[in-house]
């Protein structure tokens, strides 16, 4: 059995996975149908509507640690679900009234966004509880972050089926039931997420309080060079990242119409996103079951991946002929796909292993607010470029930035390693910095 899977032995581990794998494949069907309806919409706008969910995670991440501190993780993690099961049913109820609409569309995005910043840091806080054996955290951080990998491997391949049987804005309906699914997962073992009772100082109320909530990640980071380096290199990529495949591939394939077999359109669109999630998932079940002598300079050559990846995909509307296109960017995107788990597995488990309770969601919640407002900006810099551009062109940059990013970040790393030998981030006793 490969290391990435033996914390499933362990019945709460293997039902807590069972309930994020629903809520994000059911998420991954969301994000395909509104981009897909909003670019059907609204064109080239579309990226109106990732510009508001990014705002949105920016806002709730900078001041949702004065609140979120104050509430059990494991609790919130369970009403978040059922919250986020409403959200996306909005939509659907909408169509069957005035119409679906961008601005109906954005409601739901920015809804699902704001709250996923509150689940993201409660589930990051409670795995070291779930986890018993410390030894296998890394493994954990592989098989929850493959729920994410996986969801792009089947969401797509899903959609692909089920537009020929439900409308597209039904995706929204099976994304609500995986919210629940998930929501009566995580309620099952609210025990054991919620570990030994917490020690420290309690949440202080007021100004005070509130001050402390948005400021506590920023001076947790401000003491850790190196986490502070790969979070803001990490945000730096999320928004040409989010621009190339949130954004590009669909642009794409609506400009250039590659087809295969017949299948063309939003299948079409879900061939490419699959094989993204192919390579992703690949690269998740390795990277969570090695050990990495290099860690932190490894980790960048996973930006390298990805950002050739995506300036293949550009490069092949522009060289090859209409048969070959649909599984040349297919392979491409199988190649852009590896990039992820390479950076952001070692990126968790060195986060769960240099910072302990309380202070890793602050730490993730200030991550995700650094990150929204990378990809609030790029997605309004990125509308500009698609009307400017084309889609192509805007692909190959964002490609070519991030492929720059992870050599530059390679070599500095690489000499630092040199220097100074560091630890593998394969988690146990001295792994912790």
């Amino acid at each position: 059995m490969l290391p990435v899977f033996r914390p499933l032995k362990d019945r709460a581990v293997a039902t807590v996975w069972s309930g994020l794998a629903a809520s994000t494949i059911g998420e991954d069907l969301f994000r395909v149908a509104v981009i897909w309806l909003a670019v059907d919409i609204a064109g080239n706008l579309a990226g109106l509507l990732t510009a508001a969910q990014y705002a949105t995670m920016l806002v709730v991440g900078l001041a949702s640690g004065a609140v979120a501190d104050r509430w059990r993780p494991e609790r919130t993690m369970v009403v978040v679900n059922i919250l986020a099961a409403f959200v996306v049913l909005l939509p659907v109820a909408i169509a069957y009234g005035p119409g679906v609409s961008l601005a109906s569309l954005v409601l739901a995005a920015v809804g699902v966004s704001g709250l996923r910043t509150f689940f993201a840091p409660a589930l990051q806080s409670t795995v070291p509880n779930l986890i018993r054996d410390r030894a296998l955290l890394q493994s954990a951080n592989g098989l929850f972050d493959a729920t994410w990998r996986l969801a792009r491997l089947t969401g797509p391949a899903i959609a692909a089926v089920l537009v020929q049987i439900i409308p597209v804005i039904h995706f929204l309906s099976v994304t609500a039931l995986g919210f629940l699914a998930s929501a009566v997962a995580i309620h099952r073992v609210e025990s054991r997420l919620a570990g030994e009772p917490r020690r420290g100082e309690a949440a202080r109320g007021g100004w005070y309080g509130a001050i402390a909530g948005l400021t506590a990640g920023y001076h947790l980071l401000r003491r850790n060079r190196v986490m502070t380096t790969l979070i803001l290199s990490n945000a730096a990529v999320n928004g040409p990242w989010m621009v190339s495949l949130m954004l590009g591939v669909a642009l794409l394939v609506k400009t250039y119409q590659p087809t295969l077999f017949g299948i063309r359109d939003l299948a079409a669109y879900g061939l490419v996103m699959g094989a993204y999630g192919l390579g992703d998932l690949s690269a998740n079940l390795v990277v969570g079951s090695v050990l990495m002598r290099r860690p932190l300079s490894t980790m960048y050559l996973g930006y390298v991946a990805m950002g050739g990846g995506f300036m293949l995909i550009a490069l092949a509307v522009w060289v090859l002929p209409a048969d070959w296109l649909l599984p040349a960017m297919m392979l491409a995107a199988v190649i852009a796909g590896t990039g992820g788990p390479l950076f952001f597995i070692p990126l968790i488990t060195r986060t769960q292993t240099v910072f302990e309770g309380p202070d890793i969601a602050r730490v993730w919640r200030l991550r995700l607010a650094i990150m929204a407002g990378s990809q609030l900006l790029a997605s309004l810099i990125g509308t500009w470029l698609f009307e400017l551009l084309g889609p192509a062109l805007t692909v190959l940059g964002c490609g070519l930035f991030i492929l720059l990013a992870g050599i530059v970040g390679h070599v500095s790393f690489r000499r630092l390693e040199d220097r100074t030998p560091t630890p593998s981030i394969m988690p146990s006793s001295a792994a912790a910095d």
